[in-house]
């Protein structure tokens, strides 16, 4: 049995089967990346393994639609006269009123009912009447709007194509010519930030094929100068990149020593200081092997010849027969009524899909990826009496 581990990467979440890791000397000694020029997996870690790959759709950046009473029902524009809707409301009561009168009384019912509808009616024709008015001024305004929404789409087409420039050539003249088209743009950060953004990390991965990784640095605080980015966007490209790189080296089972080295040069190029907590979970797990499993203290009271593998913090307990879920209604699972172990690694989420529960068994713990090897590695233990031929 493997386990699965979830990330969402910069251009798109990512979903891999961990299968028992490879001996530190068993990795291979090239440095070379399983990242691609366009940030896509490049698996050379070998043929083992599963990984799944989703690049999120994104869209070139656009100008909102304009908003038009036109586009606003009529009972939205009602709804804002909360004293309208009263006197609705009464006009009903009026109506009923009025036709209770008339089966009991006669003629007399019609006074209620005529007035009851004018009072429904009147708050319907003002509220047409202010819709009316609106609508003509909005035609008034119209054509200097329009103006003003065609030359902001003349330059924004202008800015995202100086951004395409950019992505084909890397030189001082497109740098410029984007730098040019951003001044000109007036537009909110919302519509143009996501493109030049986007923009600066493909260029990022492009160029960290080609050059080393303080040059691709350099290159892509370049382009987020030119586009009108911040510092602190500039830092979180280079961010996404490391990410990126570290998470398909992990997919690939592929952090041995000359991949560690290349890491360490490209976090110290790229300014990225934070550990990845997940990733160091996998570190961990180096060596361990279902022949020398840790041993843990246990909250819980064990069976005979029962011990604990892991304690995941009081909240889960894997020994070497059963995983547990203390609490008020304690959950256990014998090992071999395990079906599927999936981790969130966003969320620290380990979920359980096994035999006994009629849902998963979904955790939030401090190491979901140590603690599903460990799940995994004592799920393959040979739960068979000694002695058993």
């Amino acid at each position: 049995m493997t386990f699965f581990v979830r990330k969402r990467l910069a251009l798109g979440p990512i979903r891999f089967g961990v299968t028992p890791r490879q001996r530190v000397d068993a990795i291979d000694d090239d440095p070379a990346l399983s990242t691609g020029p366009g940030g896509e997996f490049v698996r050379r870690g070998g043929k083992h393994g599963f990984f799944f790959g989703d690049v999120q759709r994104f869209n070139a950046p656009s100008l909102p639609p304009a908003k038009s009473i036109s586009s606003t029902p009529f009972w939205s524009s009602l709804k804002r006269h909360l004293g309208f809707l009263a006197l609705m409301a009464a006009g009903v009561v009026f109506v009923l009123l009025g036709i209770a009168v008339l089966a009991r009384k006669g003629a007399t019912g019609w006074v209620e009912i005529i007035l009851g509808l004018a009072m429904i009616g009147t708050p319907i024709a003002l509220t047409a009447r202010e819709r009316q008015a609106i609508r003509e001024q909005e035609e008034k305004e119209r054509a200097e709007r329009e103006a003003v929404e065609k030359r902001n789409r003349e330059l924004l087409a202008a800015y995202t194509a100086a951004l395409d420039r950019v992505r084909r050539e890397r030189t001082p003249d497109a740098l410029q010519a984007l730098a040019r088209e951003r001044e000109a743009l007036t537009l909110p950060d919302e519509i143009w930030v996501p493109a030049a953004r986007r923009t600066a990390l493909l260029i990022g991965f492009d160029e960290l094929s080609k050059r080393d990784p303080a040059e691709v640095a350099r290159i892509v605080d370049d382009v987020a100068r030119a586009a009108g980015l911040t510092a602190d966007d500039a830092k979180a490209i280079k961010a996404d990149i490391y990410r990126t790189v570290l998470w398909h080296l992990l997919a690939d089972d592929r952090v041995g020593a000359a991949q560690e080295a290349r890491l360490r040069e490209l976090a110290s190029a790229l300014g990225y200081g934070d550990d990845d907590v997940a990733a160091a979970q996998f570190r961990r797990l180096r060596g361990i092997t279902a022949k020398n499993l840790p041993q843990e203290e246990s909250p819980v009271t064990l069976g005979f010849q029962e011990r604990a593998i892991h304690n995941a913090g009081g909240r889960l307990v894997v020994t070497n027969k059963r995983v547990i879920v203390p609490g008020k209604k304690q959950v256990e699972v014998p090992l071999p009524q395990i079906n599927d172990i999936d981790v969130d690694a966003d969320e620290n989420l380990l979920s359980i899909d096994n035999a006994v529960t009629k849902k998963p068994i979904v955790l939030s713990v401090d190491d979901p990826i140590y603690t599903a090897a460990l799940l995994e590695l004592a799920a393959g233990l040979d739960q068979r009496p000694r002695g058993f031929a």
